[in-house]
């Protein structure tokens, strides 16, 4: 029988197809082999889809010597056709192969009830197809859009010929529609479709796509460019759905990197960087690759980022002076705690010459632990002795490999990280109107202590109100600590709740109150704000804020002070209990405390109007906005996000319809770090080769 992923498309030409009729007739038995073939295409999309996100963009240099010609060409955004990252045929490969799956697979084949037998992979099918599409449309803007197989070469000529392209609101709402009707009352993400089978050292059930991760990120990319309230509503909508599906439940992961004591001279890492690789399960998905050449496809992002023998232990890519500067600038907080004393909060100094030997170790710690470190930075002059080509000295990144071995090939490319669709949420949030709740991913992790607990919550009443309109969508989840009939009625299934049994926090109390460890409240997914993972710990980082000091003049204090000497207040237990003046002073003290109360409900209701006006939440996002970005670097950095991360913020800031050709940096980046760079006043888009 031949499979499914045998249908060939040639890199010679965009569409150019295989006419080779792919069998209508599958076997349940084949159905793995079927979509294996379709990953197997989708390997010469890995690397390219770091690199082309990253190389491009500021947080990076390259080598002017010995990066290759076409990494060289992707550092000065002058891309040519020839260049063997700008080859969309291997992406149409990947959607032709999509598109005659499902158009030949037979989807109305029932299993047991009302289930359709290929159920699950017609929708893996139809969320790498949306992938694809997505990854086309970040880098070329307008593409040819094509969802019917295409099967001779009369049929790629006409597409080519026609010359039609569409561009992101076209074919992003397209792939929408095509992913919104699965079935809502499970993840559907293929994760129970074949046991233990694996792709090489990959659990196969890791190699799919979620589709509300993958839902969630077209919701955003789409609302990026028409600024669409409501799409930030369904993108918050599926982040919150896919981090909180229950029996799947996912936190904010990863370990962190940090200071191990106030007078430590170095940083303990604590194996910040392993996950990003090591671990799948910290991934919405991955793209599993050979491990060997002779098996097929192999990464070589080890041989870019990384010194390797083959390299001359020179790597292509390193941090640029910007990723460094945006690390550095970070206000690292650690909250220091004593069994015999008062806890306090310590400050890392910023003073260059304290870190002369290690300079990221200044501010967050994220690239330090990552690729400036002394783990990472090494002496290789006895390899140079021996040959004169060789650096002397080698690097390592530790996000692509622990050692100069260049045998030991990646595993996989994640899809999407899981706490990068944290942040994106955290985007999704802010644009929407909610910059409370998406700082509070940024500096506290959500769960029902910080957005649910009324006596504890980080977030307004305003906001609290508004997250109880937007519903899950197929489950329902109440939180067992909202008892009250009415707010159990109003929360039920929507983005306020994070089970309290699942997720859990560091309990956040004033430092008097503080004993010699932290006690954790609620589940054992404990939930950090993602800050914290480089900057220590950012819950008690006053430095680390929603608000300027404008906003915070502009609200009411309220202090009880209606009181008057001559009347003085008496206590119930008072020796003039019966006497006419102990009558007239306990009239008084009721008037006065109803007319604190009063006054104390009016400063309330004050301040919340306050804070929930138009001007005060738009100076908010302004600055959430920022942060996200910054910390979109922090977290993000080498995984080829940086350039897109940029893309989508111009977007939400001009209109994605007044991005315009040539790249423009966000100001307050220019106006923090620097106006040097070498993404300003290039092209945004690559272009289409003309056949």
């Amino acid at each position: 029988m031949l499979g499914l992923g045998t249908a060939t498309v040639s890199c010679e030409d965009m569409f150019t197809a295989d006419n080779t009729l792919v069998t209508t007739n599958l076997a349940p038995q084949d159905t793995l082999y079927q979509m294996m073939g379709i990953v197997k295409r989708m390997q010469k999309l890995a690397d390219r889809t770091v690199l082309l996100g990253e190389v491009r963009a500021d947080l990076v240099d390259v080598d002017p010597i010995h990066a290759s010609a076409d990494i060289q060409e992707l550092a000065a955004n002058n891309v040519s056709a020839t260049n063997i990252y700008n080859q969309p045929a291997d992406y149409y490969a990947v959607i032709n192969s999509c598109n005659i799956y499902l158009a030949y697979v037979d989807s109305l084949r029932n299993s047991q009830g009302t289930r359709k037998y290929y159920e699950k992979e017609i929708l893996a099918a139809k969320c790498f197809r949306a992938w694809c599409y997505l990854e086309l449309i970040k880098n070329y803007g307008e593409v040819p859009y094509v969802r019917t197989p295409v099967l001779t070469s009369d049929e790629a000529e006409d597409i080519v010929a026609s010359g039609k392209k569409e561009g992101l609101v076209t074919i992003v709402t397209d792939m929408i529609n095509d992913l919104s009707n699965f079935r809502m009352d499970e993840n559907n993400d293929l994760r129970q479709g074949y046991g233990n089978a694996s792709f090489g050292s990959v659990r196969v059930r890791d190699v799919f796509i979620p589709v509300r991760a993958m839902l969630a990120e077209l919701y955003l990319w789409r609302a990026s460019y028409t600024g669409s309230e409501a799409d930030y509503k369904n993108a918050i909508c599926m982040y919150h759905d896919y981090f909180t599906f229950p029996g799947e439940e996912i936190n904010t992961g990863g370990g962190s990197a940090e200071w191990g004591s106030r007078d430590a001279q170095r940083p303990a890492s604590t194996s910040y960087a392993s996950y990003y690789f090591l671990d799948e399960t910290e991934c919405a998905g991955v793209l599993p690759l050979e491990t060997s050449e002779y098996y097929g496809t192999v990464s070589k992002l080890r041989n870019v980022f990384c010194s390797l023998d083959s390299n001359n232990y020179y790597p292509a890519v390193m941090a640029s002076q910007r990723a460094k500067d945006i690390s550095n600038s970070q206000d690292y907080c650690q909250l220091i705690l004593y069994t015999n004393a008062r806890p306090e909060i310590y400050y890392r100094e910023h003073d260059p010459n304290l870190y002369s030997e290690y300079m990221t170790m200044e501010g967050d710690l994220r690239l330090y632990a990552v690729s400036d470190g002394p783990d990472n930075v090494k002496d290789n002059s006895s390899n140079s002795r021996e040959n004169s080509s060789y650096n002397n000295m080698y690097f390592l990144n530790r996000k692509y490999g622990t050692t100069t071995d260049g045998s030991n090939h990646l595993p996989f490319i994640p899809f999407f990280r899981n706490n990068i669709l944290y942040l994106h949420f955290a985007e999704a949030l802010n644009r929407a109107g909610f910059p409370e709740t998406a700082f509070a991913i940024l500096k506290y992790g959500l769960s029902y202590y910080t957005i649910g607990d009324p006596e504890k919550r980080v977030i307004s009443q305003d906001e609290f109100d508004r997250l109880c309109e937007i519903t899950s969508k197929g489950f329902t989840v109440q939180e067992a600590k909202y008892t009250d009939d009415e707010l159990k009625k109003k929360t039920t299934g929507t983005a306020v709740i994070w089970n309290s049994s699942v997720f859990g926090t560091y309990n956040i109390v004033p430092l008097d109150q503080m004993g010699p460890t932290l006690t954790i409240e609620g589940g054992d997914y404990i939930q950090r704000g993602i800050h914290s993972l480089g900057s220590g710990d950012t819950e008690y980082n006053e430095k680390y804020y929603l608000d300027d000091e404008d906003t915070k003049k502009g609200l009411k204090t309220y202090v009880e002070d209606i009181e008057l000497e001559e009347v003085p207040r008496l206590s119930k237990n008072s020796t003039h209990e019966d006497s006419v003046e102990y009558d007239r002073v306990i009239e008084y003290n009721a008037w006065a405390d109803s007319v604190n109360i009063a006054r104390k409900d009016s400063v309330d209701t004050y301040n919340a109007e306050y804070l929930a006006s138009s001007d005060v939440r738009a100076k908010r996002q302004a600055h959430v906005a920022q942060l996200i970005l910054d910390e979109e670097a922090l977290e993000g950095v080498f995984e080829g996000l940086r350039f897109y991360d940029i893309m989508r913020y111009q977007m939400q800031e001009k209109g994605g319809a007044s991005l315009g050709t040539t790249i423009t940096m966000p100001a307050y980046i220019e106006e923090k770090y620097g106006t040097t760079t070498k993404m300003a006043g290039k092209p945004w888009f690559l272009t289409l080769p003309d056949k």
